[in-house]
């Protein structure tokens, strides 16, 4: 096939030649846009009698859009990156399944600075980037990607469609199902977890944070499916969830504990709200398994089986500070012990980077200008929500499980990102699957408030149907 050269090519540090937009590439790109186009109307029209759908497509043409904006970004402004390195790894493993199908599977379980390592790659594979093969987690998210690359002829925007794809799906999932709880207004849940600008650009393209939300998203509609009495396809949600667990422990280890954790307290309000009807008691219960939680929390972060977590945080951070691949401005969090007391003293100045920062003056860059903005919107929905009626929205957060989860989630993924990051750079891209959820919590209706539109108490009557159907998943789930 005859190749059109655009001269848009880029070259790895083991001189690979990468180019992006080839006769093959372009033709590539445009069939999966119509598959992808054709599987989200399909979707839709299964699930046409839900108005919340009407939203679908426009999710998906959101996150391919940002997906787009975030690749021409790395290839034109920052002319290689991340997620060019891990596309380029990725076409090399592939090029090693073809030439020795066997080598291919056994890279799977080694990275280049294993002491056993054994180098299979050759002048004819090429190369992958040598700091994407070093770290077992970013060679992770390249292999991940080679099983894509037979399907897209190894096309970078192909793929970039697909990732969008299944990003689309894992948002809109997540946020059907907290539509179908009933606890805000449809239209409203939308602008929180489908068009957030921010994290449609970080977490739409060929990226670990994509899949990492990916995971993230499709996990937590599954995991409470589990709780639910009259959950459908048990066995097959424990699968799904076991699997992407897995994935989430190759690439970002300390996101099961985000995934995870929170299910504790969120399962415990549910409990509570079933079997105990004095909200007094209820109140007295929760601060109780608070306190219980808590001190787990500190045993478990005490002992020997969670020092991998804090010697991860701890590689992390140092490689962020010192690491010259990593460039653009830096925070400082002060002197940091990573032990559990020391880490408890970083809590609050942590827990507030990670959720409001960088401010605008600190987001004087392309890829920040977004989270400035950002920023500043979430201070405003912050002082709304302590200035107007917080006891109340504070009661019904008690009150919801879905809500109480939404609570620790952000609590652990702020304080996780905003101790670890160093960069600005990489704060908003680990932070951005939280968002969604702060957000929500910042504009939940009061407690007290019962008088509802039209159109909302026919949402809240569809809603309980579904929820008495036992059916929290998406049909396409």
């Amino acid at each position: 096939m005859k190749q059109i050269d655009f001269s848009i090519v880029l070259f790895n540090d083991h001189t690979n030649k990468l180019q992006f937009f080839t006769g093959t590439d372009i033709i590539m790109t445009l069939i999966w846009l119509m598959i992808a186009i054709g599987i989200c109307l399909y979707i839709k029209s299964v699930n046409k009698e839900k108005e919340h759908y009407v939203y679908f497509m426009r999710n998906f043409y959101f996150k391919l859009l940002f997906s787009f904006v975030f690749a021409f970004y790395y290839i034109f402004f920052i002319k290689g990156g991340d997620t060019i390195a891990f596309w380029d790894a990725s076409v090399r493993l592939t090029n090693l399944l073809y030439e020795t199908p066997k080598y291919f599977f056994i890279e799977w379980g080694q990275y280049r600075d294993q002491p056993d390592y054994i180098n299979y790659f050759t002048i004819n594979t090429g190369y992958p980037p040598g700091w994407i093969q070093r770290e077992a987690e970013g060679y992770y998210v390249s292999k991940l990607t080679s099983l894509i690359n037979p399907l897209t002829f190894g096309s970078y925007f192909a793929n970039t469609v697909i990732f969008a794809l299944f990003s689309s799906l894992a948002s809109f999932k997540l946020y059907d199902f907290v539509v179908s709880l009933g606890i805000h207004n449809y239209r409203k849940l939308a602008l929180y977890f489908l068009f957030i600008p921010s994290l449609a650009f970080w977490c739409s393209g060929l990226s670990k944070d994509s899949i990492i939300m990916i995971c993230l998203y499709t996990s937590i509609p599954l995991l409470f499916n589990l709780f639910s009495s009259k959950g459908k396809n048990k066995i097959l949600n424990i699968v799904m969830v076991l699997l992407l667990m897995y994935i989430l422990s190759n690439i970002r280890s300390f996101m099961i504990i985000c995934l995870l954790g929170p299910f504790f307290f969120a399962f415990n309000v549910r409990i509570l709200n079933k079997y105990i009807e004095n909200s007094f008691a209820r109140r007295v219960l929760n601060t109780l398994i608070l306190v219980v939680g808590l001190a787990f929390a500190a045993v478990y972060f005490g002992a020997d089986s969670a020092q991998k977590y804090l010697i991860e945080a701890e590689i992390t951070q140092k490689d962020f500070q010192n690491n010259s691949l990593y460039t653009g401005k830096k925070y400082d969090l002060g002197t940091v012990e990573f032990t559990p007391t020391g880490m408890i003293k970083a809590m609050p100045l942590a827990l507030f980077t990670g959720i409001y920062r960088p401010f605008p003056w600190e987001a004087l860059s392309p890829g920040l200008i977004l989270n400035a903005v950002e920023s500043v919107i979430l201070f405003y929905l912050t002082f709304i929500f302590l200035m107007n009626n917080r006891g109340k929205r504070m009661e019904r957060i008690r009150n919801t499980d879905i809500l109480t989860y939404a609570v620790y989630f952000v609590f652990l993924m702020a304080f996780m990102t905003g101790f670890t990051s160093i960069i600005f750079g990489v704060l908003v891209r680990l932070r951005a699957p939280l968002l969604p959820f702060f957000i929500m919590l910042l504009t939940v209706r009061p407690i007290e408030e019962k008088a509802i539109s039209e159109d909302e108490s026919d949402e809240r009557i569809n809603n309980k149907k579904e929820l008495d159907s036992g059916d929290l998943t998406p049909s396409y789930s």
